[in-house]
């Protein structure tokens, strides 16, 4: 079993579809069909019901895609701790990294994972710029820089997907869910309904981006009291602290989650968020970008454990 078999078939699980897979990892629909295939036959049970609009994991399909996810983060967490040994350390890694990251992300984890980066990896020099996604693309296609790094609503997924040469790698999938006040009577609840955010007073972002998931989320923005539009995390934070305000975001807000005075509740509904990275595919990966990519994954992952 080749472990790049193992990313294929996660890969597949995400998209739900062999053709866009195939796309994004850059190999034919009908090799990459035939390896899940193989894969079936190396482990004895059927991973995917295949339908005529994509293809859905069976109950094993499941089980096997969490566990070599499982597996894929100790892979990459071995290859970071041989680098170390290697003749490419984090001593003499030198060189230039290109980052273009959406604002969203450049705000929150992001500054934390260059502080970390820079501290293994003093000699590489880190240029970042802001820019919207499409821009992002561009870059990509264009191999302009070495990474781009993205928060892809589900509505959008595919789309974006096909625009881009590059090939990405899902770093974290989570859905848009409420923040209250720990103090607020909302607080309380298992979760809200969109109803039910009509009849509060609303802080949001003013991220291009997010607030097309808002409008996805609300097809009468209209209708929607929204007391506070900042891209200042103090004043949102303000708004429902002080104000009385819902706010709506993902786990991705690490600067607003950190505070234990605020409660997230799951919404009815909600957008799901795919949080993740394109890499060019017409020029090969450098050890700097393949480095800053462990560090970013395995930030993530404390995330998620902290919020369990």
């Amino acid at each position: 079993m080749d472990i790049n078999h193992l990313r294929y078939l996660v890969d597949v699980a995400q998209t739900k579809s062999i053709t866009l897979s195939a796309k994004r990892l850059f190999i034919s629909q009908q090799g990459l069909s035939q390896i899940m295939v193989r894969l079936e036959n190396d482990l004895k049970v059927p991973l995917l019901n295949r339908h005529r609009q994509g293809v859905t994991l069976t109950e094993a399909g499941e089980d096997v895609v969490a566990k070599a996810q499982e597996i894929l983060q100790k892979y990459n967490e071995l290859l970071t701790t041989v680098q170390f040994y290697s003749q490419v350390g984090p001593q003499n890694l030198t060189g230039k990294l290109f980052i273009s990251v959406v604002p969203f992300i450049s705000s929150n984890l992001l500054p934390e994972v260059l502080d970390l980066y820079h501290k293994q990896y003093p000699g590489v020099e880190v240029h970042v710029q802001e820019k919207q996604p499409d821009e992002i693309i561009q870059d990509i296609n264009n191999c302009d820089i070495d990474i781009g790094l993205f928060i892809l609503p589900e509505f959008q997924f595919n789309e974006q997907i096909l625009c881009c040469s590059g090939t990405y790698e899902k770093i974290l999938e989570n859905e848009m869910f409420a923040v209250v006040a720990s103090h607020s009577p909302l607080a309380k609840k298992k979760k809200l309904t969109k109803a039910a955010l009509y009849q509060q007073p609303l802080a949001i972002y003013n991220f291009a981006a997010y607030l097309k998931i808002i409008s996805q989320m609300f097809k009468d923005l209209n209708r929607l009291n929204i007391l506070v539009k900042t891209n200042s995390v103090e004043l949102y934070k303000n708004a429902i602290l002080n104000r009385q305000a819902v706010g709506i975001t993902s786990s991705t807000d690490t600067r607003l989650l950190s505070d234990d005075s605020l409660v997230t509740l799951p919404l009815e509904e909600s957008v799901k968020m795919f949080y993740g990275c394109f890499i060019p595919s017409s020029c090969s990966i450098s050890a700097a970008a393949e480095a800053f990519i462990s560090i970013l994954k395995s930030q993530v992952s404390n995330l998620l454990n902290r919020k369990k």
